[in-house]
């Protein structure tokens, strides 16, 4: 697919329907989390969904013990559609090949935004134990998808 700006981000299975904010890195080169717990963000420094790479759109699990946009994200299972619609009028619908957890202090870098043959998607949360006094999860879900189809 040609270049375009990812707008909404779709999971059917999940009953996700998000806009996407525009995400960057913050000071210590970390992709910033999105502002808003209700909404998902794409790294915009990545690749755009349906273009050759790995596209990266991240969302928190919760905010202030409430459910947030990706509360359920680890529920995927292989095979389950994920829709990105773009500024072009496109759609570029992925496929879930797999669900990862990972330690954030083994979180493999390389795998999840290294250069990929083919258009992917990554969906990235928080995951694993959470700390009430620290305020953060012990670990990170992604989600990896593979381009299908577009419309």
């Amino acid at each position: 697919m040609p270049a375009a700006r990812p707008t909404r981000l779709t999971i059917p299975a999940l009953d996700v329907s998000t806009p996407l904010e525009r995400l960057g890195l913050d000071t210590h080169q970390v992709l910033e989390p999105p502002h808003d717990p209700d909404q998902a963000g794409w790294y915009e420094r990545g690749a755009e969904p349906g273009t050759r790479g790995p596209a990266v759109i991240a969302g928190h699990v919760t905010w202030n013990g409430a459910k947030a946009v990706f509360f359920d994200l680890a529920r995927l299972r292989p095979g389950q559609r994920i829709e990105v619609r773009r500024a072009d009028g496109t759609t570029a619908v992925f496929h879930v090949t797999r669900v990862s957890q990972y330690p954030k202090d083994r979180f493999p870098g390389i795998e999840v935004y290294g250069n990929t043959a083919r258009a992917e998607l990554r969906l990235i949360t928080c995951g694993g134990k959470y700390s009430g006094s620290a305020h953060h999860y012990s670990d990170n879900i992604v989600v990896y998808a593979t381009l299908a189809t577009r419309s």
